[in-house]
Parts: structure tokens; C-alpha cells; sequence
């Protein structure tokens, strides 16, 4: 259609931005991704995890996780 000068084409487009908090992360994902960081280390982990105040089991969001992650050393 773009090839002919008669025709007319618009296209429209919506974004949206739906930020961080959209999904939360699963609760071993969310683990993992805090031990992954210490590098291994079980205790360093423990620390970061109950330093952000994150519950002991269920699911956390984006933001939660990334608080925990900060706390690393």
C-alpha cells in the first residue's frame, strides 16, 4: 500500500510503561537471584533477605528484590 501515492496508510501506536511491580518474582527466583549475587554465600544471602524485610516464603516484587540485592557487601 505504501507503494501507491493514492492510498493513505496511518499507523498508530499505544505504549505503555507498566514499571517494575508488574510481575512478582517467585519466591526460588527471587532466592536464587539474591544467592547468585553472594556469590554463593548462604549467610550473606539470609542477611540481605531479612535486611529488606522480604517474607520467608511467597512470591516478592521487582522493587523488594532489588532493595535485597542492594544490601549485598
Amino acid at each position: 500500500m505504501g507503494s501507491n501515492p493514492k492510498l493513505e496508510v496511518r499507523i498508530v501506536v499505544h505504549l505503555a510503561d507498566f514499571g517494575l511491580d508488574t510481575d512478582p518474582v517467585h519466591e526460588n527466583n527471587a532466592k536464587q537471584n539474591v544467592l547468585a549475587a553472594a556469590k554463593g554465600d548462604t549467610a550473606v544471602a539470609q542477611r540481605a533477605w531479612s535486611e529488606a524485610r522480604l517474607p520467608e516464603a511467597g512470591a516478592v516484587s521487582v522493587k523488594q528484590l532489588v532493595d535485597a540485592l542492594a544490601r549485598l557487601p
